[in-house]
């Protein structure tokens, strides 16, 4: 169970634009540490012949979009749901290219790095400005979290390191579970990149409990819900610093079965 002395992700405390310059900021240590490895790891994924289909929905915490960055050559229609009113109007901002929105170009030059594009980094940003169908608010106080919005049945969603901050409790995270299982389409996959053994994250002089989640019960939790492992691939962490305590990153490919 999250440590109710800390904050969580949707207290008034969380501010997104502080979580990703402190995590994925440019010439940051987190982010120079992480990101090579994120984005190798996501650009792997995609490639593989299973993947196929128009419709990408995403859910991941914060301003947290170097996914996309990678996803936006593979999926034409891209959909963000995300539970977080200040996270959802900072990324309207990042759409809408307002000179004030947090800077993300080092994802885009890093993205067309890795296809030997590095000249073509805005054209990349505009191409997934253009891709991002809608932002949708996600309510996860409620039995329908999505209201009255309906969207097309996904080939592929993405998630990074939502559930485990979000979730306060494992019920909780088997409810979410189901929800991202209801958005796919038979035979869609999901790819679930997760911290294991995380338990806390700071951001400015706040820290913020997350759910501490095993890998052999992620596993198990997933064949539960009707999901078939097809592939995963461990992230080790390489920067040991008291901000956070997570002992790796598990990226797994995910087919929903039924």
């Amino acid at each position: 169970m999250a440590d109710t002395e800390h904050k969580h992700y949707h207290d008034d405390e969380f501010d997104p634009c502080c979580h990703f310059e402190t995590y994925f900021g440019n010439n940051n240590v987190f982010s120079e540490d992480m990101l090579e490895d994120f984005m190798e790891n996501v650009y792997n994924v995609l490639s593989t012949d299973s993947l196929k289909g128009d419709v990408l929905i995403d859910i991941s915490c914060g301003l947290l979009t170097y996914q996309l960055f990678a996803a936006v050559d593979f999926f034409k229609d891209i959909f963000i749901i995300e539970s977080s009113d200040c996270t959802i109007e900072e990324t309207q901002k990042w759409i809408k290219g307002d000179p004030s929105a947090i800077n993300k170009s080092h994802f885009a030059k890093f993205a067309c790095s890795i296809k030997g594009q590095g000249t073509e980094w805005q054209e990349h940003e505009e191409k997934l400005r253009r891709a991002i169908r809608q932002v949708i608010k996600w309510d996860i106080s409620q039995e329908n979290p999505l209201g009255s919005v309906v969207l097309p049945p996904a080939d592929c969603l993405i998630s990074v390191g939502y559930l485990e901050i979000v979730c306060k409790d494992h019920e909780m995270f088997l409810n979410l579970l189901n929800e991202f299982s209801s958005l796919l389409k038979i035979g869609g996959h999901l790819i679930l990149i997760t911290a294991i053994n995380f338990s806390y994250f700071t951001v400015g002089k706040h820290k913020f409990s997350t759910l501490k989640i095993d890998e052999k019960g992620l596993r198990k939790d997933l064949a539960d819900t009707g999901f078939v492992i097809e592939s995963s691939n461990k992230i080790e962490r390489k920067l040991d610093s008291p901000m956070t305590d997570y002992e790796y990153l598990l990226c797994l490919l995910c087919c929903k079965e039924k």
